[in-house]
């Protein structure tokens, strides 16, 4: 589907997933630099017209993680919008930049909700995940495969 396509696209979330929620407390260090480190990936279940987005943050200190967090929000596309980025004749299935970029904030964004969820009323809610701008963590169209791998 080419960028400047206006068509609409219909899709619904169907399910968040925590797929890791690690809090060690103990593990920091007060006056000490925390970084964060965030990872985005893409899946899809072409039988299903099920596409899932996975969000991962790691709070580091020193190299030592104290949170990990990774959420999965799963998407279900209509089949006419499936079909708008399928290419069965290459084995394809391409994401639009765009799209991409708002579904990984969707997912960003039910991440931070859960860590704050687990977190309230405790020492460890001063750490949230930033509000950066998620789009730049996905530097084009993203072609994936329709067929997993054998």
């Amino acid at each position: 589907m080419p960028e400047s396509n206006n068509r609409r696209v219909n899709f619904a979330l169907a399910q968040i997933i925590t797929e890791q929620l690690e809090i060690i407390p103990e593990a920091i260090v007060e006056d000490k630099p925390v970084t964060i480190n965030a990872g985005l990936n893409f899946g899809i279940d072409n039988n299903q017209h099920l596409l899932k987005v996975l969000f991962k943050n790691i709070f580091l200190q020193e190299e030592t993680p104290f949170i990990i967090i990774e959420t999965g929000c799963v998407f279900a596309i209509d089949p006419d919008s499936w079909t708008l980025f399928s290419s069965q004749e290459a084995g394809y299935f391409v994401l639009p930049k765009n799209f991409a970029s708002h579904l990984a904030t969707l997912t960003a964004s039910t991440a931070r909700g859960i860590l704050h969820n687990r977190t309230e009323n405790t020492a460890m809610n001063r750490f949230f995940i930033p509000a950066n701008n998620i789009e730049e963590m996905i530097p084009d169209n993203l072609a994936l495969p329709l067929e997993p791998a054998s």
